[in-house]
Order: structure tokens, then sequence, then C-alpha cells
């Protein structure tokens, strides 16, 4: 574990393996002024990501940067039991109807999902785009986004879907974030008008004591923050894109089984890019690890996905790693990493994306899973170890 001092905060880290981006992100949060009367906590499977470190954990109160939510709010995993074995699974033809029926990277359902009548696409204040939004609904969306059958040690198979909030979350995200920026900017015209006017009427003295009761921002748009009305309306917006995401997955289950003619017998959700309304505790790459909930952490399309149940541990925010975290960037991969290599690593798995568009997403990118094991001892217990028999990424 590391601590990670700030102007106005400390930062517990639960690794040791924290690269320097990363390090330079969590303190740079800890010097913000809002923070200071949070309590801040980064899981083990924390990497640097755009303008804010994937695996921050924070209480809040009355002020939120989306930023550190991000643009795809409420991601998360959907996960199934289904009443069949692998044995009586027909991969090939499971392929052929998610490449049919499920709708991934940019692309989007020509008919909308009868889901989408579960959200209340009115109360959204954000501007955003309804049809797309509406035809959405079972979009999986690319990156790390999955669909998998996976398999425990009792020969029991899981559904498991990654996906999140598509474009709705996105417009949802910039538009809150870009409105905290342009409140600051407003404050600071309001500071240089009050001193152009108070000088013009002769009233310089005034100006300090004019300007103490007007609080200094520290304007930089990745930490640019809502309060008041503004904070109230996100909030609103983002328990609209958390429900959204939540039943993107559910209708992607729903599409996969009803063309495959299975049944779930049992189903879950773990979200990791949202904000717990209920105890105020934004999850930017973390997940909810409450006293006996249970969770899925994906580690990697060779290795699967963990399957626990939460401690309830209070000095970690009641919370736990959304992953196994990358140790190897986009940009990287593409670089150092062979097909051949990716191919041989795969071969055990039934896929068809194991191709140089998804090298990005390799097992080798992400740490080991034992490492994940021995740092999350205090806040999981494992009950199950999931390994992958099929799994579909956009390609």
């Amino acid at each position: 574990m590391l601590k990670l001092q700030g102007k106005y905060n400390e930062a517990k880290v639960f690794t040791n393996n924290v690269d320097e981006t990363a390090t330079g992100q969590i303190i740079d949060l800890c010097n913000q002024e809002f923070v200071k009367d949070s309590q801040i906590r980064i899981m083990p499977d924390t990497h640097a990501g755009a303008g804010c470190t994937i695996g921050t954990t924070m209480t809040i109160q009355d002020k939120i940067v989306p930023n550190l939510v991000g643009v795809d709010i409420g991601c998360g995993m959907e996960v199934g039991v289904i009443d069949k074995k692998k044995e009586e699974i027909n991969f090939d033809y499971l392929d052929e109807t998610i490449r049919k029926f499920v709708p991934s990277g940019f692309r989007i359902r020509d008919k909308e999902h009868r889901f989408s009548k579960m959200i209340d696409f009115d109360g959204v204040k954000a501007p955003y785009t309804l049809q797309r939004a509406q035809k959405s609904i079972g979009t999986l969306g690319g990156g790390n986004h999955f669909i998998e059958l996976n398999e425990d040690d009792k020969g029991n198979v899981y559904i498991v879907i990654h996906s999140g909030s598509r474009n709705l979350g996105k417009q949802i995200a910039e538009y809150y974030q870009n409105f905290a920026y342009e409140q600051l900017i407003h404050v600071t015209s309001m500071k240089d008008e009050i001193i152009k006017r108070l000088t013009k009427e002769g009233r310089e003295k005034e100006i300090q004591e004019t300007l103490r009761g007007i609080k200094k921002p520290q304007i930089r748009k990745a930490l640019a923050y809502l309060e008041g009305k503004g904070f109230k309306d996100y909030m609103n917006d983002m328990n609209i894109a958390q429900k959204y995401a939540e039943f993107n997955r559910k209708a992607m289950i729903d599409e996969i089984v009803t063309k495959m003619d299975w049944k779930v017998t049992d189903q879950f959700t773990t979200i990791h890019n949202y904000i717990d309304m209920e105890n105020m505790i934004l999850r930017k790459g973390a997940i909810s690890a409450q006293k006996d909930e249970r969770v899925i952490i994906p580690i990697n399309m060779r290795d699967g996905s963990i399957i626990a149940f939460g401690k309830g541990n209070p000095d970690w925010n009641f919370s736990g790693p959304h992953g196994a975290g990358r140790i190897m960037s986009r940009k990287k991969a593409k670089e150092l990493l062979s097909l051949e290599d990716f191919q041989n690593t795969m071969k055990e798995v039934w896929t068809t994306s194991v191709v140089e568009s998804t090298i990005d997403e390799a097992p080798m990118v992400y740490k080991p899973m034992d490492e994940i094991i021995e740092n999350t001892k205090e806040t999981i217990d494992i009950k199950h170890i999931i390994k992958p028999l099929y799994n579909f990424k956009a390609n």
C-alpha cells in the first residue's frame, strides 16, 4: 500500500504497482480544495486514465467533477447463469447470433429493444440525441467491452456482458463537464468586471474586501466541478444513465438467450463507473463491495473473471477493483505485441475476435490475476474463478 499526499487530502493506494502518470493524477486530485473532506481510496487495478485515474473511489458531498466518472456512465457487468453445459452449446451458431443481433462498435439497432421503454428519457436535462439513445439499448460498443461464456469449477456456464451507457453517457458527461468549466470561467469574468468597475468609480480600496467574498476558482477543465443546481441536475442525469447502462446489458442477454433458446437461472449486476447514490461514493473503474454483496471482477479474455463476495470494508470505501488494470497502453500494445502471440495465448478459447484490431486487449496488457487476488484480501472473499469458453469483442 502507498499513501500519496496532496495539498488538501491524502489518498491510500492499495498496491505498490502504480505508474508515474497515475501517481501524478492522484496527487493532482489531492491538491484540489473540493476533495478536502473526502475519503480517497485507490484500487489495486489502478492506472492512468484520460484526465483522471482508473481505480479511484472517493466519498462526495455537494460537489462533483463529471470527468472523474467519465463518459461511460454506468459501465459495468451483467452476469447470467444459463441452463446449459458447454457440451450443449453450438459456438458457431452463438457467434453468428451475436454478430447478427447485437450491434457492436458504433453500430445501433434498426428498431428499439422493448427495454428502452424502461428508461425515463424525458427526465434527462442535458441535451442528447433521443433516437440514437433509444436504438442503442442492446448494443455492445467497442474497446474493452465484451460478451463471454464462462465456466466455473462445477461446470456451470455463465453469460457475461461488459458494456455501458453508450453515446447517451458520453453526451451527458461532456455537457456537464463543459458546463462546470463555464461556471468557473464566469466567476473569473465576474471578478475582472468588479475590479474594472470599482477602479473606474475610484473605489480601489474596496476591491480587496469585495473580492474576498468571491471564491477564487482553480480553473482546469478536467477537474472543474459542479455544485448547487448543476450538481443536482448532473446527479439526476447520472441516475438515468446508470439505469440505461444496466438495461442495455440486460437487453443483450435477453436477445442472445432468446435466439439461442436458453434460460437464465440466476443473474446479477456489477457496476464500475458510477456514483453510488445511496452512500454517496464515486467509483471510477471500481466496484461496490458491501458486506456479502456478490460481484464479478474480469481479469482478461484468456484467464476469465473472479466471482466474489464483498467484505464491507469501510477503509476501502466499501469498494473493490473493477478488473486487472492495464500495464500497457493501447498504443504500446499495438507496437510491441504480435498477432501470432495473441493467437497462441487465446487458443483454448472459442473466438473470432483475436485479430489485429483487438490486439490492444490481449491478456498480456493487463496485470496478472495473482496480483489482484493478493491485493484484495481485505475487501473481497473469492468464490469462483470462471474461465472463458467463448469471447466476442467488436472487430
